[in-house]
């Protein structure tokens, strides 16, 4: 089977451009902005890396958000970058926020994080829901006291969703991965089968006063509708009027990290070789004496697979490849939906070169964001 795709020729194009930023030397602030043009996905208008800043930027919270597949090395950036300019991350993936999962959601380790502050990494327990509406309200928590303390917030993560709802408010696509794609299903399988009454009765329920803010006659409103308010948990309006409000409270720029897909498919092939070696299988069998078979973290990729094998309904080999190959599946879904992400740039790197000048830009970004505040 030919792995090769328009990722891939994109990458090529976007990794000669950072092996030829290798013989400039010392990298200028224009660079940014020179590799967006060449990078080429990210669709609306953003601040360009090499424009002064706005008069109104001084009172907006700069944030840099690193985002991509899974396996790529965003977390690895966002370390090294935090390294470099003083900053903290905050976690925006929906399975690391849950204790006891440390091995099979890849969590930076013990050492790493008394180098690197992050939040919302073992935060809740495996047996609570963590919600989007929570997420927000804590990662918005997270940012303002980091920037308050002096130092630069990154957001980092594969739940495109969470990094979405938190930028720009509720403006899903129909496609993607997470809660977001599930629920879309969900109801676009109600309205086939019930019709549209069914979905504005649905809709009336969850928020009676969303009805008088949508046309009821046109499916695609109300199933929008109905996303906002079950994934933000939150009526309508007021999920509406945060999502305007944080696009005026962040200075934010956006990188979605990307690898040729076959270098990505042996990353991950060879991460999940190398948590079952760091006692995946162990933490698996702890979670299931505590959690129901039904619970988010043993539906988990990985967990849920693992947790078959431990049942005895599957060999090990095979639980393996069934992980290996789902966790393929969400990457590709993944890429779909970082594609559709506003203002969006892509960095691509193959080599360790490459992955060294990426970082190196990321650098730079973040000191920018910084104009005008003290990095000593």
């Amino acid at each position: 089977m030919n792995n090769q795709g328009p990722l891939d020729s994109h990458n090529a194009t976007v990794l000669l451009v950072r092996r030829a930023l290798v013989k400039l030397g010392p990298m200028n602030d224009s660079i940014a902005g020179k590799v967006q043009g060449a990078a080429g996905p990210g669709r609306a208008k953003s601040t360009s890396a090499d424009a002064p800043p706005q008069a109104e930027s001084t009172s907006r919270v700069p944030l840099l958000v690193i985002g991509g597949p899974t396996a790529v090395g965003k977390t690895q950036l966002a370390m090294r970058v935090a390294e470099a300019v003083p900053a903290e991350v905050v976690s925006a993936d929906a399975m690391a926020v849950y204790q006891g999962m440390d091995v099979g959601t890849a969590k930076p380790t013990a050492e790493e994080r008394r180098r690197v502050r992050f939040h919302l990494i073992d935060h809740v327990p495996p047996e609570e829901s963590y919600s989007l509406s929570r997420f927000l309200r804590e990662a918005e928590g997270a940012i303002e006291s980091i920037h308050a303390r002096g130092r630069l917030p990154i957001l980092c993560g594969g739940t495109g969703l969470y990094v979405r709802a938190l930028l720009h408010g509720f403006n899903l696509p129909p496609g993607g991965g997470g809660k977001g794609v599930e629920l879309r299903r969900r109801l676009e399988a109600r309205l086939a089968e019930a019709g549209l009454e069914a979905l504005v009765a649905e809709l009336t329920v969850a928020d009676p006063t969303a009805t008088e803010q949508v046309d009821l006659r046109n499916p695609r409103r109300v199933m929008r509708a109905l996303e906002i308010v079950l994934l933000s948990g939150l009526p309508l309006a007021r999920a509406r009027a945060r999502g305007a409000e944080r696009a005026k409270r962040y200075m934010s720029t956006i990188y979605g990290i990307l690898c040729p897909r076959r270098l990505l498919y042996h990353r991950i092939d060879e991460r999940v070789e190398r948590m079952i070696q760091a006692g995946w299988l162990e933490e698996t069998r702890r979670l299931m004496v505590r959690l129901r078979p039904e619970s988010t973290a043993l539906q988990a990729i990985g967990y849920r697979e693992l947790a078959a094998y431990l049942r005895g309904e599957t060999n090990l080999a095979k639980a393996l490849a069934r992980i290996k190959h789902n966790t393929r599946r969400y990457a590709k879904r993944q890429i779909t939906w970082w594609k559709r992400e506003e203002g969006l740039r892509w960095l691509g790197w193959e080599t360790p070169q490459d992955f060294s000048i990426v970082e190196a830009l990321l650098v730079r970004e973040a000191r920018h964001l910084f104009v005008g505040e003290d990095l000593a």
